[in-house]
């Protein structure tokens, strides 16, 4: 396998997992900024000797390449690795979307948009079967996977009717060029950001419920999508990684404690990287792990529902999931190379 992007913090991460995986051959990891040079020249936590190759040798050397590039590159790259017999995994939001969604929301013209057709939706914990043997995956990201398995036991009961959705996240959440993260910015502050429903990640949480809502507990990716709207504020938050979402949602039906953790816990009975609590999530429980931690909570007063979620944003929210993906894709065990325990202190 070969990484595009790999000075990038999703291209560190997947470095770091893939050298504990026994199925794989790293044949090769690009960056244009740091082509030539040695792979601690980017990341000095690495013990490899190798230099970052040209985009051109690891598209040529790999079966499967994993893009972990900014969006709107993947589009022109991902036509010709398949048709050449490459498998792709995608980590931008080129095909996560409807190419004429993704254009209004991302503000790029797709120049693939009949890839988006062939292309598997890559949450496991929705799209396990589609996954197996896929050629194309779209990788969801952080907010969206941690907001969509909160809600999704709801949304596939047909008991959701909304939600309103905050999210914080840790500053490796912005990318390692993001703007406004400077520490002198960041430290001792917390922001929100992309307010008022302008957030691009607004569609894909929709489309993901809305799968749920119209198919059921096993959604497909091109399925039939309900509609659901809900409101998304997300935050920074002074901390290197980890994402905290909290959901507070507007449901249909007749519900309690008892009967709301029953649906979660029945939800994720099977899932390896999910675990439903007995109490509130904390993002130090998830960090540098591939889990899930979900806590649902019944507001008898007002009658929502309230799910609080807390994952990794590099792992679960990326890289991680991007192996999950590659095992399911492969026929390997789900679960190779992917750490259920966090990092604690």
């Amino acid at each position: 396998m070969g990484i595009l992007g790999a000075s990038g913090y999703g291209g560190a991460e997947l470095l770091r997992l893939f050298k504990g995986h026994p199925q794989v051959e790293l044949v090769g990891f690009s960056s244009r900024k740091h082509e030539g040079k040695p792979l601690a020249s980017a990341w000095p936590q690495l013990w490899d000797g190798r230099l970052f190759a040209a985009q051109e040798e690891v598209l040529e050397k790999a079966e499967v390449l994993f893009l972990a590039l900014p969006n709107g590159l993947a589009m022109g790259i991902a036509p010709e690795a398949l048709k050449a017999g490459k498998r792709v995994i995608d980590l931008s939001g080129d095909f996560r979307l409807p190419p004429e969604v993704y254009e209004a929301w991302y503000g790029i013209p797709h120049q693939s948009p009949g890839l988006y057709q062939e292309a598997v939706y890559g949450l496991p914990e929705l799209h396990r079967e589609e996954l197996k043997g896929a050629k194309l995956v779209a990788n969801p990201g952080c907010y969206v996977t941690a907001a969509t398995l909160a809600l999704a036991p709801l949304a596939a009961e047909g008991a959701l009717k909304g939600a309103f959705v905050v999210g914080l996240s840790g500053v490796s959440g912005a990318g390692r060029e993001g703007e406004g993260t400077f520490f002198a910015e960041v430290n001792e502050n917390l922001r929100p950001y992309k307010a008022g429903g302008t957030h691009r990640h607004i569609p894909e949480m929709e489309q993901n419920l809305g799968r749920l809502l119209a198919q059921g507990r096993a959604p497909r990716t091109h399925g039939e999508v309900g509609e659901v709207r809900l409101s998304f504020t997300p935050h920074l938050v002074p901390m290197t990684r980890g994402i905290l979402v909290t959901a507070e949602a507007e449901v249909a039906g007749d519900w309690d404690q008892g009967a709301l953790e029953a649906l979660y816990r029945d939800f994720y009975a099977s899932e390896p990287f999910v675990r439903v609590l007995d109490t509130l999530p904390e993002t130090k429980g998830t960090y540098a792990s591939n889990r899930v931690d979900l806590r649902p909570l019944y507001e008898a007063r007002t009658g929502r529902v309230l799910v609080f979620a807390a994952l990794d944003n590099l792992v679960k929210g990326m890289a991680g999931q991007a192996v999950q993906n590659f095992n399911l894709m492969m026929g390997f065990p789900e679960d190779l190379a992917l750490p259920r325990e966090g990092i604690w202190p």
